[in-house]
């Protein structure tokens, strides 16, 4: 991770947003510059962290001690499957607040790929963390590689990325430029 150091531009604007009880999209280009993003986050918080690995990036990291964290639980669909995932993650939260990074919409939908009703699946679990997350004063981070088409984000599959007002949405880009959107 250190020879593809980045130092990140408008990182403060980030970190000033992430706030309890609030969920925030974070739109990146480049998966390495997420991880980094992320590491950049995590080292910064004291709250818990529950990382949900969809990618398998992260996992990688942390798998080969690349990356180390104290006060980190992670999950993948390696180790269990989402319906064991999401239920474990409720509990972890109603007892005390966490951050949360689901990573990635990306992966979830290609670990739901034989599931003909995989958009609303994954659109329920996503607003069902995003609820829960408010009541526990926690802190929701959901990843996506997505682009922005006519005013909508998109994945890389064509599928609309479900918004709505309360959500902040970052997005990384050139490797280093954090930007927010209204």
């Amino acid at each position: 991770m250190d020879k593809n150091h980045t130092t990140f531009e408008n990182l403060q604007l980030l970190e000033e947003n992430l706030v309890p009880s609030n969920s925030s999209l974070l739109f990146y280009e480049n998966a390495f510059s997420k991880i980094k993003l992320i590491q950049e986050i995590t080292s910064k918080q004291n709250l818990p962290i529950l990382y949900i690995d969809f990618d398998f990036l992260f996992s990688g990291y942390v798998k080969s001690k690349l990356l180390t964290m104290s006060n980190l639980t992670l999950f993948n669909t390696l180790e269990s499957k989402v319906n064991e995932i999401i239920p474990k993650i409720l509990t972890k939260i109603s007892i005390e607040p966490h951050l949360v990074i689901f990573d990635s919409i990306n992966g979830l939908y290609n670990t739901l790929s034989n599931d003909v009703d995989s958009g609303r699946v994954v659109n329920s679990i996503l607003m069902l963390l995003a609820r829960n997350v408010s009541f526990s004063n926690s802190i929701l981070i959901i990843s996506a590689l997505a682009g922005k088409k006519e005013n909508n984000w998109l994945l890389p599959n064509g599928r609309q990325i479900l918004e709505n007002n309360k959500m902040k949405k970052f997005i990384i880009s050139d490797r280093s430029k954090i930007s927010i959107e209204n």
